[in-house]
């Protein structure tokens, strides 16, 4: 049970007081999920490169406070770095800039390990081939991802938007194929691409 607030508002001019409960706030709300599911770092915004930088350097000092395990956080490290750059790769740019597009990041700490959400918004027209990129992550077993990777490197499949599915060959190969993939229709010019990638300290290889 939460405490009872009281806010001061204004309503045509004139002052008047409300009492709504605490746990009816959405800021505390909000608050208290990211506190139960221990979120590190979070962000929603703008995403260009100084502003993923911010965030990588934040996320490195908190790892390095929780003395995580060196191999350990030098793989968090290395998903993040990719799963943040994709955002900036693939999500829909804004109008005003060809380097910035909107988003949303989230580093949970876990029992067993960390966990990493994305968010960004995509046009439907990318939608196909990032389908066709989530269902070759899906069907093929590690050491399938990895010759597709060493493939893909060995071709030069390299995209104008930085690969051709190979940063999402690369993350699936770090977590182990722990990874979580959904996109919703949001109109007809736009998706949602969410993109949950789990880490765990204690990992057995895929077949």
């Amino acid at each position: 049970m939460g405490i009872p607030i009281t806010f001061v508002t204004f309503k045509n001019k004139e002052p008047y007081f409300c009492k709504p409960m605490l746990e009816n706030n959405t800021t505390y709300k909000m608050f208290e999920t990211m506190k139960q599911h221990k979120a590190m770092v979070t962000y929603h915004g703008e995403f260009t490169f100084e502003s993923i930088n911010n965030i990588l350097s934040y996320a490195r000092r908190d790892i390095k406070l929780r003395n995580v395990d060196r191999k350990i956080s030098k793989k968090v490290y290395a998903v993040l770095v990719e799963a943040l750059e994709n955002i900036l790769r693939h999500g829909v740019e804004k109008e005003y800039s060809t380097k910035t597009t909107d988003g949303v990041f989230i580093l949970y700490r876990t029992e067993d390990g960390f966990t990493i959400q994305t968010g960004n918004l995509i046009k439907n027209e990318d939608v196909a081939k990032l389908k066709a990129d989530i269902k070759e992550v899906r069907e093929k077993n590690i050491h399938e991802l990895k010759e597709a990777y060493r493939e893909q490197l060995r071709n030069g499949a390299i995209s104008n938007k930085g690969g051709a599915g190979i940063g999402l060959i690369d993350m699936a190969i770090k977590a182990n194929k722990d990874i979580e993939f959904n996109l919703f229709k949001i109109d007809d010019n736009l998706s949602f691409f969410e993109l949950t990638i789990n880490i765990t300290q204690n990992e057995e290889v895929t077949a």
